[in-house]
This record gives C-alpha cells, sequence and structure tokens, in this order.
C-alpha cells in the first residue's frame, strides 16, 4: 500500500517535484533532492506502480543520504516494490535509527506484513499509523485495513473500515464496490440499499452513488425498481456508459426487450460505444425475431472487441434460433474458446449437435460441463437425453444415478429416473421413484407427464399416485 498525497507533508509541491525528477531523468543530469523529497517522488511512483523509478529515486536518496533516519524506510519501501517483503520488513524491525511510532514507518511495516499474509500484525500497524496521524485524512489506511479484515474473514469490520475509508474525492465506484460486496457476503442487502439510498441523500447528483444503489437492486431481484434507479444516474449523466450496460442488461431480463432498443439508441445519440452494449442490443433484436438486424449489430459488437465471448454466442444463439445448427456451433465453440468455463454456450453446442443427430459429439461436450461444474443437476439431464437419443436405455439410466451422487435427490432427476423405469416396464420401481419426486416437488409431475403426454396420462397407476399427492398437497396448503 501506498499513502495518498494527503499524507505527504504539505511543505512538499508534489508536482514540482515529480516534474524536477523526471527531467534530471530524462537529460542525465543531477540536482539535489534531500530524503524526504525522494521519499515524496518515490511514493508518487509507488502509487502509480512504475518500480522503474522508485528504484532510480531510492538508489539516488541511499547514495546521498546513507545517514538519513528515513533511509532505511526508504530501502524498505524499495525492497517492498520489488517482491521483497520479507528483506523489507527485516530492515524495518531491526532500524536503531527509525522512529517506530511514525505513520510513514508504520505503513510501510503495514504493507510488509500484508504481503507475507499476517494479516493481523498489518491491521496493528495499520491502526499506529492512524494513530499518529490523529485519525485524520486516513482514508487510504482505512481501505487497508477493511481489505485485511477481509481477508481474515472478518467482514463487519471490514464493511466497517470500508465505510471509515470512504474518500468522494478520487474512484467511488471501486469504494462503493467493496461496500456493497461486503453487504452481499453478510446477506444485508436490505441495509446496503439504505446505505447507499442515504449515499445519494448527501449528494443527489452522485452518478456512482445512484448506480451502486441500483445494482443492489439488481442483487436483490429489484429488477423495475433498479431500472428506474439507473434512470435517475442517466439524467444525471447521459453519457454513462455501465449504466447503460447494466439497465438494459435489466430490461432484457425483463422481456422488456423494445425498451432495451429505444435505451441503446439513445446511448448511440450520446455517442456512447461498448461492444456489450451491442451485444445487449443485438440481443434485443433477436428476441423480437429481428434475426437479420441482430446478426448486424452482432458483428458490429465484434468489430468493436473481438475478443468478446458474447458477440460470437449472440450470433450462435441467433442462428441456433434460425435452425441453423452447423454455423451456431462454429461461433459458440469460438465464444467458449474466449469463455471456457461458461457452460451456457456448451449447453447450446450439445443441442445443436442433437438436432444434427451426432451425439458422440454432443456427449463431448456434455462431458466438460460437468467436468466444470459437477454439481449442475441440468448436466446430467443432457447427459441422460443425449444417451436416450442413442437409444441407450441403460448409460440413460447410469447419468441420472451419477447425478443423484453428485446433487442429491433432485426432483428433476428423480422424475427422469422414475419415466426411465416406466420405459423399461419397472412398474414398481417408478412407482416408488415417482412418489420420491411428487414428494420433494409435487408441481414437477406437470413437466414429467409432458415427457410422453399419450402414454402416461392413460397409465392409471402413474395417476392414480399424482392425484394422491395432489389431495395431500392442497391439504398441507390449505
Amino acid at each position: 500500500m501506498s499513502f495518498s498525497d494527503d499524507f505527504m507533508d504539505d511543505d512538499f509541491n508534489v508536482d514540482e517535484l515529480v516534474k524536477r525528477f523526471e527531467s534530471m531523468v530524462e537529460h542525465n543530469q543531477s540536482y539535489y533532492f534531500d530524503a524526504d523529497e525522494l521519499n515524496v517522488i518515490m511514493e508518487h511512483y509507488l502509487q502509480i506502480n512504475n518500480i522503474k523509478k522508485v528504484n532510480i529515486a531510492a538508489d539516488i536518496a541511499i547514495a546521498y543520504h546513507p545517514d538519513s533516519p528515513i533511509i532505511q524506510i526508504i530501502r524498505a519501501k524499495q525492497l517492498l516494490a520489488n517482491s521483497h517483503a520479507e528483506e523489507a520488513l527485516n530492515i524495518l524491525v531491526n532500524s536503531s535509527i527509525v522512529d517506530k511510532e511514525d505513520a510513514d514507518y508504520n505503513i510501510t511495516a503495514g504493507s510488509c506484513y500484508s504481503e507475507l499474509g499476517q494479516s493481523k500484525k498489518a491491521i496493528k500497524a495499520y491502526m499506529k499509523a492512524a494513530k499518529a496521524l490523529d485519525f485524520t485524512d486516513c482514508e487510504d489506511i482505512f481501505n487497508s485495513i477493511a481489505i485485511e479484515y477481509e481477508n481474515l474473514g472478518e467482514i463487519e469490520n471490514a464493511l466497517k473500515f470500508f465505510i471509515k475509508g470512504l474518500n468522494r474525492d478520487i474512484d467511488l465506484d471501486s469504494q462503493y464496490f467493496e461496500i456493497r460486496n461486503c453487504y452481499s457476503m453478510l446477506n444485508k442487502m436490505g441495509e446496503a440499499v439504505d446505505f447507499f439510498k442515504s449515499e445519494t441523500d448527501k449528494n443527489p447528483y452522485s452518478v456512482p452513488a445512484w448506480v451502486a444503489l441500483a445494482s443492489c437492486h439488481v442483487r436483490m431481484g429489484q429488477l423495475e425498481e433498479a431500472i428506474d434507479t439507473y434512470e435517475y444516474a442517466l439524467a444525471i449523466d447521459p453519457h454513462n456508459k455501465r449504466a447503460y450496460i447494466d439497465i438494459t442488461t435489466a430490461l432484457n431480463e425483463l422481456g422488456r426487450f423494445k425498451d432495451t432498443i429505444e435505451t441503446v439508441e439513445e446511448a448511440m445519440r450520446y455517442n456512447v460505444e461498448s461492444a456489450l452494449l451491442q451485444c445487449l442490443y443485438g440481443e434485443a433484436h433477436s428476441k423480437l425475431g429481428n434475426t437479420s438486424t441482430a446478426i448486424s449489430i452482432f458483428k458490429n459488437a465484434i468489430k468493436l472487441d473481438d475478443n468478446l465471448p458474447e458477440a460470437y454466442a449472440g450470433i450462435g444463439f441467433t442462428l441456433s434460433e434460425q435452425n441453423n445448427p452447423r454455423s451456431a456451433i462454429k461461433f459458440l465453440k469460438h465464444a467458449h474458446t474466449l469463455l471456457p468455463y461458461n457452460t451456457d454456450y456448451l449447453f447450446v453446442i450439445v443441442d445443436e449437435y442433437n438436432k444434427l443427430g451426432e451425439y458422440d459429439n454432443a456427449l463431448k461436450y456434455v462431458k466438460e460441463i460437468i467436468e466444470i461444474n459437477p454439481y449442475d443437476e441440468n448436466a446430467y439431464i443432457s447427459l441422460m437425453e443425449c444417451y436416450v437419443l442413442k437409444d441407450d436405455g441403460e448409460r440413460a439410466m447410469e447419468a441420472i444415478d451419477k447425478g443423484l451422487a453428485f446433487v442429491g435427490n433432485q426432483p428433476s432427476l428423480l422424475y427422469r429416473k422414475a419415466f426411465l423405469y416406466l420405459v423399461q416396464d419397472q412398474t414398481e420401481s417408478a412407482l416408488l421413484t415417482l412418489e420420491m419426486a411428487l414428494d420433494l416437488d409435487y408441481n414437477g409431475h406437470i413437466e414429467f407427464l409432458n415427457f410422453d403426454a399419450e402414454n402416461l396420462t392413460t397409465n392409471q397407476a402413474v395417476m392414480d399416485l399424482i392425484e394422491e399427492y395432489r389431495v395431500k398437497n392442497k391439504s398441507k396448503n390449505s
């Protein structure tokens, strides 16, 4: 961690010091800087992660001011910047000339402890630094403490210090993200909404506050409220790319595709350009049946960002809707290459191969889904369906049993197992399994009957059992 300009001595003009230092390095000249000035210059470069310039400043300080008390801190900062945290800490701990109550000393020590994974010691050092500063202008320090508490899994404390560390003069988006994430981990999104409402009350023109509040509504599944809140953000800043992306995502999820199209076209009038926004635009057109327009929009997204998986997937999904499986597979495979752990793409690839009757290829991708997420019940349903299409009842049953072993007695799997038993004329096993499914999820019988409506609805034993559970379910809910 590096400390902010607020922490630096007000006597220093940081910009002027850096400008003089840059000129010296560029022209290979020699200017005089005292040790404190070089420490400030180092801090500037630490903040922008320019390790080369950190090393130059540190080497000059060590060469010209070897007896200055601050040199030990400068040497430690240099070692820390070059990933030698343990050596840096040894210098600080063993130094006899450094004031160990000094804020700079303790911030540097805290950073060393943090790099070494010693969060409790890091917190103690950071707190000593804050105390040395009378707990004023300590936002960076409080945020560092919050991160250490997060590392320890003490989320309540992390949240407290992230809030204490709020600095409205710098990037609020990232600060609000940390606060929102803590509320989410604590399962206190209602309190998060209250907090961000108070932030919008304090500053009604704060776009980050409105966006953070809207994202809390999204996490709570309150999409309509989220959309209204994003609209406040866009009313303040009609060029805000993130707000456009988030609002159109919510609109698409609600099936409000015409509203998505209007919103994206508004963004384009304000010259807001985003490949992801184009993907959401294309999705809306695709869902409304404007397939050729959708594909054209997805291709435009690829021109903006040829590594965006959503753009290739969008074309693949649209081609799938057009019943063009071979072409759909080509685009979905590329999307999968770009985002290999997204199983949504793989499920559609499986369906497309099944349409083509290429069941072995479909099985290859189902097995990849299971490798990625062996606890996804839908993967075992897809595996079963592939074997059913191959007319391999034995392996279809094995697929369901494998799923049950991983995810437990999920009704969707039990209903399918019951159906497979019926196909194999194992009526007693079928009814026992069906009873287990009905007991767990009575409403699942509707999908079950649709597996083979003609035969299942005329099977008296099946219908009697369903009726029995209909009565039980009714009395349970009355």
